[in-house]
């Protein structure tokens, strides 16, 4: 079989990588040993799968996973902050004090080997970082106009004992939108105001406060040991989502977060920041806490992205639907919601 190859790291029709020069070549290639980045295009969707890695001229070590999602042809504008990226391994966390003074970043600082699997999917590999013996891998995969996204880890031994989860921390850094908030259908926590579902419009004030959203059927709060300092992780808000999915507005387009319901034995939360990527720069991300977990046996979680044109906000509750496969009861309307009602 025939494959065209460019310097750089062109993909092949087998998944494999080459790094050559303009030829055509025949059979398979060898990964390339310097290769950071992955470019992927299906229809007018397109985005880069980056490790932690800099690379070009803007991008910044220690930013992996969606370095650039776009919509339409080359150049067109990234919703993430050039300098960073979404769905950024962040943080790896277990509350106690002892680890305290670590490198609360160690996802970007140590080592990661990026893996092309097809032409469409594209692997993050860390067999642990400098204090986690966490092994991890990331899958990115292009499927029907959005992006499937699966997170697997392997405590190889365990440090998480102490209050019984392994939490781990993605981030994503929007680029300056007009709308710095995320939303979604959800309603106040027991004695904090409106229990009544209905669709919910959050912007944190600051950084930090009423940063992350639990699930409406969880009656637990993770804890901490005293001056536990990721903020956006101990810092509770009084809502509760009822289904897995957000979404933000960027320019007329929207990015759509959801996410497989993991069960009893876990707990996924939004969380976000008004100021995560700098001034103007919101953060839209999630926090995954494994509560049952064994040593040597993998756990995993399953999300989807997707980026288009915004057609309002019963458009993004199909998306969810035809994914999940659950119905979403659909709350009244919110004057307030931009458009879509």
């Amino acid at each position: 079989m025939y494959h065209q190859n460019f310097v750089g790291g062109a993909a092949t029709a087998s998944g494999a990588f080459c790094v050559a020069l303009w030829i055509v070549s025949v059979g398979l290639c060898e990964d390339a040993a310097d290769l950071h980045t992955a470019h992927l295009r299906s229809g007018n969707l397109s985005l880069v799968v980056a490790d932690n890695q800099a690379y070009g001229k803007e991008h910044r070590a220690g930013y992996s996973g969606i370095s650039e999602l776009s919509l339409g042809t080359e150049g067109a504008r990234n919703v993430f902050v050039p300098l960073y990226a979404g769905l950024n391994f962040e943080h790896i966390f277990s509350g106690d004090s002892q680890t305290y003074g670590w490198n609360i970043f160690e996802p970007r600082r140590s080592p990661m080997k990026l893996m092309r699997v097809s032409e469409t999917r594209v692997q993050l590999q860390q067999s642990r970082t400098a204090n986690w013996p966490l092994r991890t891998r990331i899958d990115y995969e292009l499927s029907e106009g959005g992006i499937n996204f699966t997170f697997c880890g392997v405590p190889l031994e365990d440090i998480w004992k102490k209050h019984g989860y392994i939490g781990v921390f993605f981030a994503s850094y929007i680029s300056a939108p007009e709308d710095m908030a995320i939303n979604f259908i959800g309603r106040s926590r027991f004695g904090k105001g409106d229990p009544q579902p209905r669709w919910i419009k959050h912007l944190p004030e600051k950084h930090g406060q009423a940063a992350n959203h639990r699930p409406a059927d969880s009656d637990w709060d993770p804890s901490f040991d005293e001056g536990f300092h990721l903020e956006l992780v101990k810092g509770f808000s009084n809502l509760e989502y009822l289904y897995p999915f957000y979404y933000g507005l960027s320019g007329e387009n929207v990015l759509v977060l959801m996410f497989k319901r993991p069960g009893k034995d876990a707990e996924l939360r939004f969380a976000q920041s008004p100021s995560g990527g700098g001034q103007g720069n919101p953060a839209w991300d999630f926090v995954y806490f494994q509560r049952q977990y064994v040593v040597g046996r993998e756990f995993c979680f399953h999300a989807r992205v997707v980026y288009k044109k915004f057609q309002g906000r019963q458009d993004v509750v199909r998306l969810y639907e035809a994914w999940s496969n659950e119905k979403v009861v659909r709350p009244n309307s919110d004057p307030n919601q931009r458009r879509g009602n």
